[in-house]
């Protein structure tokens, strides 16, 4: 039997940050060596309680590790809550057990750091909130960079507006720095943002073929009802998107999403467009751009970039998944 490859998930829970989670389990390609949590969607102690519950829900308590994360941006006042469409605990309506691990004194970074020693050149490093966690490892260590095999985040809008101001995306815009230390690392990134994930939804036929799926999908039924009323009060249609959930897929398949190459500079010093990532595709920046030697220098660290939906249905696999790791509640 080939060993499942080892990953971290790195997140904010948060409705689909918890979808995210029932979905990599679903999957049973990877091997979760720790779920670590970030302020962002909520206050760190409130994520790092919802991470906790949701380890309980999903029965992995006892096998993967939650550690709290990073309780403010790198350099800014701490997060904004994301309540009106997360609910005032993060999770909806829900309100789940904690679980009954003790509670571990490494933090997120930590455990990133310590992860990609022990499975370097392996480790794949999934980011579902913002990057402070990894930027604090990288601060660190800038070595972890080059020790992990993939780092795969939601965030940022390529060539869409944003979703928290009309040029930013929500993780970015809550700790830019962190996310302009990571992009500029030299870290192997993938960015899914807005660009692809506002093109896969879930909608109400959907959410009834979770709903008759049995008590395993129930939590994640409730949850993803209560993400499309947010977005229906916020001026959507009967729809949410799947935002952290397709990162976790494209972290194994790249087909959800059509991408181009290229380097993303982040905003982080003007408060009207704070937050903003700026695509360079490398093809460009070699014709128009030859001149500039900090950009010249940036393009030497580029990433794969989802400029849209690639060819494969990411809802339909997702709603096919989640039913394969049943949930409690």
């Amino acid at each position: 039997m080939t060993p499942r490859p080892p990953i971290v998930l790195d997140s904010d829970p948060g409705i689909d940050d918890a979808l995210a989670l029932q979905y990599l389990l679903g999957t049973g390609r990877w091997d979760l060596k720790a779920y670590t949590s970030v302020g962002g969607n909520l206050p760190a102690e409130q994520t790092y309680l919802n991470a906790r519950a949701l380890t309980r829900a999903f029965g992995i308590d006892a096998d993967v590790p939650v550690h709290r994360g990073a309780g403010r941006p790198l350099t800014r006042l701490p997060y904004t809550a994301a309540t009106a469409f997360h609910g005032p605990a993060g999770l909806g309506n829900e309100t789940l057990p904690d679980s009954t691990a003790a509670r571990l004194p490494e933090s997120s970074a930590q455990a990133l750091l310590r992860l990609s020693r022990q499975y370097e050149g392996e480790l794949t490093v999934c980011a579902t909130g913002p990057l402070t966690n990894v930027a604090i490892a990288l601060l660190e260590d800038p070595g972890f960079a080059h020790r992990v095999r993939k780092f795969v985040f939601m965030g940022g809008a390529a060539q869409v507006p944003g979703n928290i101001t009309p040029v930013a995306e929500f993780n970015i815009w809550a700790d830019p720095d962190a996310a302009e230390v990571v992009l500029s690392s030299g870290i192997p990134f993938t960015m899914v943002d807005l660009d692809a994930s506002h093109h896969w939804l879930v909608r109400p036929a959907d959410l009834a073929v979770l709903e008759a799926a049995g008590p395993g999908t129930a939590l994640a039924a409730r949850l993803l009802r209560a993400y499309m009323d947010a977005y229906q009060r916020h001026g959507g249609d009967d729809a949410c998107p799947l935002h952290d959930p397709l990162a976790v897929g494209a972290c194994a398949d790249e087909s959800y999403l059509t991408t181009a190459e290229g380097a993303v500079i982040v905003e982080s010093t003007s408060e009207l467009t704070r937050g903003k990532t700026v695509f360079v595709p490398s093809a460009a920046s070699r014709v128009f751009y030859a001149d500039s030697p900090t950009l010249t220098a940036r393009m030497a660290l580029t990433g794969r970039v989802a400029l849209g939906p690639g060819p494969r249905d990411f809802t339909k696999d997702f709603v096919a998944t989640l039913p394969r790791w049943p949930g409690v509640g």
